[in-house]
């Protein structure tokens, strides 16, 4: 359970995943990251640079992307806004459970806050509080109960994140309602918050996550407060937002040890797991029982969508776009490129994709689907 006996593999599955790209003044100074301290710098290019992800919320879209970007769009993607934002971490994540309140994560364990519809942002937490609020925490607990022979071990876990600084980033965020939610990443990174992120708690202790492997994505189950968490590993956990702990139950079932970078819910509640050599699976029963789904060979999948016509969109870190008109149990391969590498996709104005990577946002013109059984 020591984060240092991580082995060299995982620390360069981490680094391929998040494509790191980091700024040469990203270095402490005074225990502190000056991209924790600095804003985002307003650029004409901040559409054109590297995006991680897109997301619709209502009408309007959200991107982030490097050196603290989030930018929004009120005409289905054609322009775009650069928000104001006060680090200069790169962000991964967006979520709005309203149209006025949003949340974003990123490196250095970043969490910002807008209550204007995203078009300003404050700072609400950082990796350098995740582990100095961690170990107090856990010191506190173990002294409360010293039978316990897990909470030493999440003591140790924090004395080494404090000596490694804000360097882990958060993956996803996801808020349940206006003031419930989670924040995961790295590690086994995962914090949860009841206050509209007032306060971020620790739960490590409640996932049954005993190596810390890195969770890449969360998505909540529907029509409960119950979600799923997949990462690396063959990592599927699934937990229940309504409970006091949050925490999150291993699912051991999954018939592949290799990691999984993204989850989406099928329209019939199905749900599918992508990941590294293009595998996905699918389950309709909660990870009882798993599926090896029937694709076009990709590389390595990394984001995937819900259309609002019941679709379902997957995308690879090579550009390759997949489509499934059945629910997630066969996909085409659409013919569509956007000339490099796809870290991220979102469902744009009626016909359209929008798909984020080095190159920034682009806009993608879907074709007619062909059937399926012509592209097997």
């Amino acid at each position: 359970m020591n984060r240092r006996s991580v082995t060299k593999s995982r620390e360069l599955l981490l680094a391929v995943l998040l494509v790191v790209t980091i700024a040469p003044w990203s270095v402490t100074h005074a225990a502190r990251y000056d991209v924790l301290e600095l804003p985002a710098v307003s650029s004409e290019l901040a559409s054109k640079s590297l995006i991680f992800a897109i997301r619709r919320f209502g009408e309007r879209y959200f991107a982030v992307g490097h050196r603290g970007h989030i930018l929004y769009s009120d005409d289905g993607g054609d322009s775009w806004t650069q928000a104001e934002v006060p680090v200069r971490s790169s962000l991964l994540d967006i979520y709005f459970p309203t149209p006025e309140l949003g949340w974003a994560v990123g490196h250095e364990g970043v969490i910002l806050h807008s209550a204007d519809g995203g078009k300003t942002w404050l700072k609400q937490y950082d990796g350098i509080r995740y582990g100095e609020e961690g170990k107090a925490y856990y010191e506190e607990m173990a002294a409360a109960d010293p039978n316990n022979t897990l909470l030493p071990y999440m003591v140790e876990e924090m004395d080494f994140a404090i000596s490694q600084g804000a360097d882990k980033p958060l993956f996803k965020v996801r808020m349940h309602s206006a003031t419930s939610g989670h924040a995961l990443g790295a590690y086994g990174m995962i914090l949860r918050t009841e206050d509209g992120g007032e306060n971020w708690y620790h739960v490590l202790e409640y996932m049954e996550n005993d190596s810390f492997y890195h969770v890449f994505d969360f998505t909540e189950l529907p029509g409960e407060r119950k979600f799923f968490l997949a990462g690396e590993a063959g990592l599927f956990m699934v937990g229940d937002a309504s409970l006091e702990t949050q925490g999150g139950k291993l699912i051991e079932t999954v018939p592949w040890e290799g990691s999984f970078f993204t989850t989406v819910t099928a329209a019939d509640d199905a749900i599918l797991l992508g990941g590294l050599r293009g595998r996905l699976f699918r389950t309709t029963d909660v990870g009882q029982t798993w599926v090896e789904v029937e694709k076009p060979p990709t590389s390595s999948l990394v984001d995937s969508a819900l259309l609002a016509n019941g679709n379902l969109v997957f995308v690879s870190i090579a550009g390759e776009i997949l489509m499934s008109t059945d629910d997630g149990n066969s996909f085409a391969k659409l013919p569509l490129r956007s000339g490099d590498r796809i870290y991220t996709v979102a469902e744009g104005p009626v016909g359209t994709l929008l798909v984020g990577g080095p190159r920034g946002i682009q806009k993608l013109s879907l074709p007619q689907l062909p059937k399926i059984s012509e592209n097997q």
